[in-house]
């Protein structure tokens, strides 16, 4: 019997240097490799997959020290490859606090100030690196990271680190695939296939195949097939299909502008264009009797120095709401502290009432043994917003207008306007029930807008709980419905390849992700923009939601992705792990978490609008 040697992974891992990678990794947001595709809600780093194929591949040896060594070097963790990962110049002041009063003579000046110290005069761009890298060697892993780029992001360690690799790997390795490769060759007699039966957001199976091994991805819920799929076939393509993609974006966001430009349900008489609407729910005051606009706080923007304020109208027994920028820093706190709504209580901002009043009494809930606890009316399929009688109203309060100005070689200025909605925007508010309610049966058949009952569940009932919504669409306003709707029906009228279509899918529910009710404004001085649905990992219910116009949903709508070319054989399912009959070198896998995060509820929010996509483009699949 032939003995196959223990792995590296087998005998030792650098759990601590891996640990701060990943977390690296993790804390880069949007610049992942993989989170341009949409949202997923568990993913693995992929510095953390590299290591442990790597770990499993690389044999392990009589020298541990040297193993060690090696794996890091591979996986540019190493002194020289953290020097060629840094992209960043340290500045000259963290410079000065590590060197010796020595050497501080030797590279500055005499006099410099140590809280804003200069070079000396006469260094030149070689020295100036050479100090950089005697800094650099002097700070400790978790510094030196502050200023690198990420391992996966490298194309693997520099020219003059293989012929040390493959001396003690007995490899003739160029570069990271040829080492998967002949490593897995080693060990198995052919380049490997490594499969995950709980493939997510697909992390496991793009990096072994673009690691050069044959990756099998599976998963019960079909949102996370195709993630996992667009992450090998889309990502992983190549330039070319990208370059398709892109193009088909584009045509589709310009036949979808047109339209919308023709409705006239997005321009101001003044030329303005709007890419934001805040509205904020409404509900009678069970003392006084006057409806009340509900909101945690009236800050629309800290950097803007933008407020809503509430004005009573006694006579119609409601509130005005008055929007005002350019406000005193007193304004803006007060409006910081003026919310009607407060620890789940309805605050009256009626001088004469100032009562609170449980917002669960509003909702009229009870115990129930079915868990419904909640007296709301119950929204049907063709409800696309609230009715006259029900508890919670939903009102627009403010519009953020786009003013472009161009003065003849000039460049193009830009300028923003908050403003409380007038009685031409009500008529395009109108205008645009009009036109959703003209196509909704229609769009609801051809799978443009969802008609996906809400499944009860921990995450989902809560929908019905706290607003009454039964179906999926009711999670997103007309504005909304109208626009991804027109998006999905001209992405539909395109010859569009299967590949394609499927790439414009995942981009239609990122633009879900970012428009609807669940969105929060986020009035940040950094920000002041919708927020995505899943900023946490619950489908949370607002008092206040912002919904983007169209030109504000062009970021998630346009891919903003790396570009791979995997070559490896590469498949990919949606189906139950235990069904799985699928045969694998590897198995590396990361089960869900339990309980902990409800994955089949949360996916419903993307799923009801891909189904009848789905069944087109992967016949195999199923959509339950």
């Amino acid at each position: 019997m032939k003995h196959t040697p223990k792995s590296f992974i087998e005998t030792q891992f650098p759990i601590s240097k891996l640990s701060k990678e990943s977390y690296k990794e993790r804390k880069a947001n949007y610049s992942q490799t993989l989170t341009g595709l949409g949202k997923w809600w568990g993913r693995k780093p992929l510095i953390l997959v590299r290591a442990t194929l790597l770990g499993l591949l690389m044999p392990a040896s009589d020298d541990p020290k040297k193993d060690r060594e090696i794996f890091l070097k591979i996986l540019t963790m190493d002194a020289a490859g953290l020097w060629q990962r840094k992209t960043k110049a340290i500045p000259l002041k963290e410079i000065y606090l590590h060197l010796t009063p020595a050497e501080r003579l030797k590279w500055f000046a005499a006099d410099t100030d140590p809280a804003a110290p200069k070079i000396a005069s006469g260094v030149s761009a070689a020295e100036k690196k050479d100090l950089q890298q005697l800094v650099f060697k002097r700070l400790n892993y978790d510094t030196k990271l502050t200023y690198c780029d990420r391992p996966e992001q490298m194309d693997g360690p520099a020219e003059d680190a293989w012929h040390e690799i493959n001396a003690h790997l007995g490899t003739t390795a160029r570069n990271l695939t040829e080492l998967f490769q002949q490593l897995g060759i080693k060990r198995f007699g052919h380049i490997p296939r490594v499969g995950d039966a709980f493939c997510g957001g697909g992390s496991i199976p793009f990096e072994v195949a673009r690691l050069g091994c044959d990756a099998f991805g599976s998963d019960l819920n079909p949102v996370a097939a195709l993630l996992t799929w667009a992450g090998l076939n889309i990502i992983g393509g190549g330039p070319e299909v990208v370059k398709q993609v892109q193009a088909a974006q584009q045509a589709v966001y310009d036949a979808v502008d047109r339209q919308i430009t023709a409705w006239g349900i997005e321009h101001h008489e003044q030329g303005w264009r709007a890419d934001a609407y805040l509205y904020c729910t409404e509900t009678r005051c069970p003392e006084c009797g006057y409806q009340v606009p509900l909101a945690p706080a009236w800050v629309i923007g800290e950097k803007t120095r933008t407020i809503a304020r509430l004005e009573v109208d006694h006579q119609k027994q409601r509130f005005d709401i008055l929007i005002e920028s350019a406000v005193s820093a007193a304004a803006l706190e007060t409006s910081k502290n003026a919310g009607t709504i407060q620890n789940s209580y309805l605050i009256c901002p009626n001088p004469h009432c100032g009562k609170s009043t449980p917002v669960s009494m509003l909702r009229g809930e009870r115990n129930t043994a079915d868990g419904r606890a909640s007296g709301l009316r119950l929204w049907e399929n063709a409800d696309l917003a609230p009715r006259p009688d029900d508890v919670f109203q939903e009102r627009l309060y403010c519009i953020r207008w786009v003013e472009t100005t161009t003065a003849g070689d000039a460049p193009t200025e830009t300028v923003r306007h908050y403003r409380a909605p007038d009685e031409n925007d009500w008529k395009r508010e109108t205008r645009v029930l009009e036109l959703l309610q003209e196509r909704f049966s229609l769009w609801q058949e051809k799978g443009y807008i969802p008609a996906r009952k809400i499944e009860p569940g921990d995450e989902t009932s809560r929908l019905l709980r706290e607003r009454g919504w039964t179906y999926w669409h009711h999670l997103f306003n007309p504005r909304a419905l109208l626009i991804i709707g027109q998006l999905a029906k001209i992405m539909s009228e395109f010859d569009f390849s299967p590949k394609i279509i499927a790439a414009l899918l995942l981009g239609l529910g990122k633009c879900n992700d970012w428009n609807s009710k669940l969105c929060r404004w986020d009035s940040s001085s950094a920000n002041e923009k919708a927020a995505q649905t899943f900023y946490n990992q619950a489908l949370n219910t607002l008092s206040t939601y912002a919904s983007r116009g169209f030109t504000g949903l062009s970021t998630p709508w346009f891919y903003n992705i790396e570009i791979e070319t995997i070559e490896t054989d590469k498949l990919t399912h949606a189906n139950d792990a235990r069904l799985i009959n699928a045969i694998n070198d590897i198995w590396i896998t990361d089960p869900p978490y339990a309980d902990a995060v409800n994955y089949h509820e949360l996916s419903e929010f993307f799923l009801a609008w891909y189904e009848k996509h789905l069944t087109k483009l992967f016949p195999e699949w199923y959509t339950d």
